[in-house]
C-alpha cells in the first residue's frame, strides 16, 4: 500500500472516530430536548419514537406554574455569590502560598489539600449546626457560606499554581517604578492572573449550580431553594415524571453553558497555566 493511500485511510479511521465518539457525547443531550418536547404517550410510546412526533411545551408550561423561575433565580444568587466568595478568600493565600516562605508554610498546604480528600457529607451537621447557631440558617448567605469550605481550597491550590507561574521580576519592575505592592498587585499581577481567575470563578459556579444536598438542608424554605431540589420534586419513589424533569434540566443548564462559553479562553488558559516550567 502506498504511503499516501495509508495516510488517506488512517485520516478516514481518525475522522470516524471522532464522529461517532461526538454522535454518543451528543446524543443524551439531544435525548434530553426531544423528551423535553413530547407529550406523555409519546414519551412511553413503544416502539420508542425518536424524530416523527407532535412537539408540545406542555411540559414548559408546567414548570413554569410551578415557580421555576423562582428556583432559577436563587440559583443565580447563590452561584454567584459562591463564585465571588471563592475568588476573593482564595486569592490572597494564594499569592502568599506562592510568593512568600513562612512558617508552617508546607503543612498548611498539605491540609488545604488534604481537606478536599474528605467527603462534603462528613460536614453537614457541624456546618447545618453552625448555621442555626449564629442565626443565619435558611438564607442565601448561609448556604454560600457551606459552599466555601469546598470551593476555598481548589481555588487557592489553582490560583497558587498560576502566580507560580507569573515571574517575579514583573513585580519587581513595578514596584522599581514606584508601585507600592497593592498598586503592583492591581495593575501587573491581577490583569495576568485573568485566566486563572476565571477558571476558579467557573469551578465554583458550577459547584455550587449543582449541588443538592447542602441546599435542601440548609434552605428549609421552599421560596428559597435552588434549581436542584425543585428537579427533585419530578423523582418518585414509584414515578418519574420526565417531561418536566428534562424540561427543567434544559433551562437549567443555560446559565453554566453562557458562563463557559464566554469564559473559555481564560478558562482553557488557566488550565494549562503552570503545566510547563521554562
Amino acid at each position: 500500500m502506498k504511503r499516501s493511500t495509508k495516510k488517506k485511510v488512517k485520516k478516514s479511521i481518525t475522522y470516524s472516530l471522532l464522529i461517532f465518539l461526538s454522535v454518543v457525547i451528543a446524543f443524551p443531550f439531544v435525548w434530553l430536548i426531544l423528551t423535553a418536547i413530547k407529550t406523555y404517550p409519546d414519551i412511553y410510546a413503544y416502539p420508542i419514537k425518536y424524530f416523527i412526533f407532535e412537539p408540545t411545551r406542555e411540559h414548559f408550561d408546567k414548570i413554569a406554574d410551578m415557580n421555576f423561575w423562582s428556583y432559577f433565580k436563587n440559583s443565580v444568587i447563590v452561584g454567584t455569590g459562591t463564585m465571588f466568595f471563592s475568588i476573593l478568600i482564595g486569592l490572597f493565600p494564594a499569592y502568599a502560598f506562592a510568593r512568600y516562605e513562612f512558617r508552617f508554610k508546607r503543612p498548611l498546604l498539605t491540609g488545604v489539600m488534604v481537606f478536599q480528600m474528605l467527603p462534603v457529607v462528613v460536614f453537614l451537621l457541624p456546618i447545618f449546626k453552625t448555621l442555626n447557631n449564629i442565626g443565619i440558617l435558611n438564607t442565601y448567605f448561609g448556604l454560600i457560606l457551606s459552599y466555601l469550605p469546598f470551593t476555598t481550597p481548589i481555588s487557592i491550590m489553582f490560583m497558587r499554581t498560576f502566580f507560580l507561574s507569573i515571574p517575579k521580576s514583573l513585580e519587581e519592575a513595578a514596584r522599581i517604578d514606584g508601585c507600592t505592592f497593592g498598586q503592583a498587585f492591581r495593575k501587573v499581577i491581577l490583569p495576568i492572573t485573568l485566566p486563572g481567575i476565571a477558571a476558579v470563578g467557573v469551578y465554583a459556579f458550577l459547584f455550587s449550580w449543582s449541588e443538592l444536598m447542602y441546599s435542601m438542608s440548609i434552605l428549609t424554605s421552599k421560596a428559597k431553594q435552588t434549581i436542584p431540589t425543585f428537579l427533585q420534586l419530578f423523582v418518585g419513589q414509584y414515578q418519574t415524571r420526565w417531561g418536566p424533569l428534562f424540561a427543567g434540566s434544559i433551562l437549567a443548564t443555560i446559565p453554566p453553558l453562557v458562563i463557559f462559553m464566554i469564559l473559555q479562553k481564560f478558562f482553557i488558559a488557566g488550565l494549562v497555566s503552570g503545566s510547563v516550567k521554562e
